[in-house]
């Protein structure tokens, strides 16, 4: 079965999930990804090709010492002989998916003068004379998810549709960006590099309240490179940033990562995360016997939706329990004990049969989901066990 991973909208999302078998062990390949390329770059370009293939001319600079005018020479972007212009592709949707021949698995053979943005990392020259290298900016895939085409006013990118399947070349519309429209990805690449010059002036800022709300501004934002850093740093300042990580895991950062926010929320706390987890667990507690039986039965499918306020809160409560159980945090287990009984009291959260299963042979995507709302209450017992408390 193939999963498809772009151009899906959400409730064709929520069909498939619900209706096919999921392969566990797929096989991932490359994909662009702009924010990253943006951020890692030590230089980005604009380019047009030229006569000679994988020499390209500067038309602008947008990060790095490289001036219009300049030449550079990118050996990886030199293509086969039986390349094709991505004018000459067939425009119908899906013909990317079923390219017998491969061609757009290749890089492209552009008309000269044909604009490129790459995103690169200089390389050291050794030697005296030695000409300069340039590397990707992509930490996995090479040039070939380093680099954006543009041709017609649209923008094309290497990118995985289906798993298991190719990385190909087509019409880039990846998140963050919904459009292939050039002008927007130039857009988002000065947003990517004003984030990260903000960051630098936040980690300068000597007030560590002022340094950790300046961090929470560009936590809560929706360039992940930025977000992880923040995150990291505000782990780091301890007990001054909790009220910061507090408000980033009520507003929940535009990619959402329920890890490294409970992660940061314990390093914060300290000698005190085991009382900080447990009243955070108190307040989930509440939202779910407040929102629970209000939920109709297909609010399972909300879960497959990252981002959600129902993803958000079961993830972070399915956390706190086994952060709390990593702890063996004995006060939390009357509210451990009060979540439980309520969760297996709800019968559209939880039926014994859904932990039945075994999810790792490739179930349905709802017989996936429904096993993560059974897991919830086998992991407030596995905690009351571990506590030496009875389950109730």
């Amino acid at each position: 079965m193939r999963l498809s991973l772009a151009f899906v909208g959400l409730v064709e999302c929520l069909t498939l999930l619900t209706t096919v078998a999921i392969p566990v062990n797929g096989g991932i390949r490359p994909s662009f990804d702009l924010d990253q390329c943006s951020w890692n770059a030590t230089h980005i370009v604009l380019v047009k090709t030229t006569v000679k293939d994988g020499v390209f001319s500067v038309v602008e600079s947008w990060k790095g010492d490289l001036k219009p005018g300049d030449s550079l020479e990118v050996a990886e972007l030199m293509p086969d002989e039986n390349a094709v212009a991505i004018a000459s592709y067939s425009g119908s949707r899906g013909s990317e998916l079923v390219d017998q021949s491969r061609i757009r698995e290749q890089i492209p053979r552009q008309p000269a003068g044909s604009q490129m943005i790459l995103f690169l990392k200089k390389q050291e020259a050794s030697g005296a004379g030695a000409s300069t290298k340039w590397g990707p900016a992509s930490g996995w895939g090479g040039m070939k998810v380093s680099v954006l085409w543009i041709d017609a006013a649209k923008t094309f990118c290497f990118q995985q549709w289906m798993n298991p399947g190719p990385s190909v070349l087509s019409e880039c519309q990846r998140w963050p960006l919904s459009s292939s429209d050039p002008d927007v990805f130039t857009a988002r690449i000065r947003q990517v590099l004003q984030t990260k010059a903000g960051l630098a002036e936040a980690l300068a800022l000597k007030r560590e309240d002022d340094r950790a709300e300046r961090l929470g501004r560009i936590a809560l934002g929706d360039v992940y490179p930025a977000q992880k850093e923040a995150m990291d740093a505000l782990a780091k300042a301890g007990t001054v940033a909790l009220p910061e990580i507090l408000q980033v895991m009520d507003g929940a950062p535009g990619f959402y990562d329920g890890v490294a926010l409970v992660r940061m929320f314990v390093k914060a706390a300290g000698k005190d995360s085991g009382r900080q987890l447990h009243g955070r667990l108190q307040q989930d507690v509440i939202y779910w016997e407040t929102v629970g039986p209000t939920l109709t039965p297909d609010w399972l499918e909300q879960l497959v939706v990252v981002g959600s306020p129902l993803f958000v809160k079961f993830n972070e409560t399915s956390l706190l329990v086994r952060e709390l159980d990593r702890e063996h945090y004995a006060p939390a287990a009357h509210t451990v004990a009060e979540l439980r009984r309520f969760w297996t009291s709800q019968p559209q959260l939880y039926d014994p049969k859904w932990g039945e299963r075994d999810v790792q042979s490739g179930e349905t995507g709802l017989e996936m989901i429904r096993a993560e709302s059974f897991g919830l209450a086998k992991e407030c017992g596995l905690f009351l066990e571990h506590v030496g408390t009875k389950k109730q």
